[in-house]
């Protein structure tokens, strides 16, 4: 009964949500998992790499890899073009110098271009996935839902990564590049158990969708823009990180309904987005504005790493842990951050291969919670 008098509630209230908001689903499409799909490649952009990224956007165009142009610098080169997510990603990688290049998540010298395995390989996980436009006026949400089951227990430095790209991009200078990077973000939130079903989503708001760039309007041109989804990662008795899954799409541009049995159901989710988008839009605005980033590199001597927390809401520092076979004779001191200030500091670590820290947070309003800084194996200059 209870169920049945909320139903009747939202349906009552669907039309004056409607008349006041006029919220409008411009497309919807679900996708089945794709097999196999081509090596990563993630391009950093440099003076003088014209050449690189033609070859490069050759083999994309093939089907032999798959690419991502981050263009770093693109500040500097004042076209329009975001830089932000590249000069992130390009610290996480410990990239100091451009162009630069990785594949598979590794960087690799760019002297490498011509010994990339462009084979297709069978992808280790089965994700599902499905995307929504919506909006009122145009579009102003981009809602993913992907859906999987762990085949085996997974190891927790394992992410998956979101990547929005626009297929075919030029800039106020005349620049033109293929798949040049708008947005991207990691997540770990999701379970690791072995043969946990999983069911992951994030919603990309307005505010966001202005700040990367992305113009969707009424979706038409909606294809324009890409989503790639790569799991990242490992099993728990794997010794090395690589890609497990990677799916690629365009954007739908279109309401493809998979349920045509009656105009009930469709009503019902509209109503209910409807009824929920509003709260659903301020905690995520409000995870987005308080929730603070730990940012980190190796700094040229042995051992030594510089990190750098950049604080939303205030905040309280707790436990410092280290991956098995860390260890390190400092910590990252306890205490009180305030709203949107830098904490920074440097700590003299000893192990091998790549690095996993995790910093336990409180914060203000959001509650506990875990902060990551993954790193990949320290290169030493000669």
């Amino acid at each position: 009964m209870r169920w049945f008098s909320i139903v009747v509630a939202i349906l009552f209230l669907s039309p004056i949500a409607m008349a006041e908001g006029d919220l409008t689903q411009y497309s919807y499409s679900e996708y089945d998992s794709q097999k196999e799909g081509p090596i990563l490649v993630e391009w950093f952009h440099g003076e003088g790499d014209e050449e690189s990224v033609s070859i490069l956007e050759k083999m994309y165009s093939a089907g032999e890899i798959t690419l991502i142009h981050w263009r770093t610098g693109a500040d500097e080169e004042g076209g329009g073009w975001p830089d932000d997510d590249a000069n992130s990603r390009a610290m996480f990688h410990g990239i100091e110098n451009f162009p630069a290049m990785a594949v598979d998540g590794y960087v690799v010298s760019i002297e490498e271009i011509d010994s990339i395995n462009t084979n297709a390989r069978d992808n280790e996980m089965s994700i599902d996935y499905s995307v929504e436009l919506i909006g009122s006026s145009e579009v102003e949400l981009i809602s993913i839902i992907a859906e999987w089951k762990n085949p085996q227990a997974m190891k927790e430095v394992s992410q998956l990564h979101f990547f929005i790209i626009e297929s075919e991009s030029k800039d106020s200078k005349g620049h033109n590049v293929l798949n040049l990077l708008r947005d991207w973000a990691p997540s770990t939130a999701f379970n690791f158990s072995a043969g946990a079903a999983n069911k992951w989503n994030t919603t990309i708001t307005r505010d966001h969708l202005e700040g990367a760039g992305i113009e969707l309007g009424d979706a038409s041109h909606a294809s324009d823009y890409e989503l790639i989804l790569v799991m990242i990662g490992g099993f728990e008795n794997d010794t090395n990180n690589r890609v497990l899954s990677i799916q690629q799409t365009s954007l739908p541009t279109s309401w493809h309904n998979t349920d045509a049995s009656g105009a009930l159901i469709p009503g019902l989710i509209l109503g209910g987005l409807i009824f929920c988008i509003g709260f659903i839009v301020m905690a995520e605005r409000k995870r987005e504005v308080g929730l603070p980033k730990l940012e980190g590199s190796w700094k040229e001597e042995e051992g030594v790493l510089e990190y750098r927390l950049v604080a939303g809401y205030s905040l309280e520092i707790g436990d410092m842990t280290l991956d098995e076979g860390w260890r390190s004779n400092s910590r990252i001191k306890k205490g009180r951050v305030k709203a949107n200030e830098i904490y920074e500091g440097t700590l003299k670590v000893r192990g091998e291969g790549g690095f996993h820290m995790r910093l336990a947070v409180t914060v203000d309003e959001l509650g506990e919670w875990i902060l990551d800084l993954n790193l990949p194996k320290q290169k030493l200059k000669n």
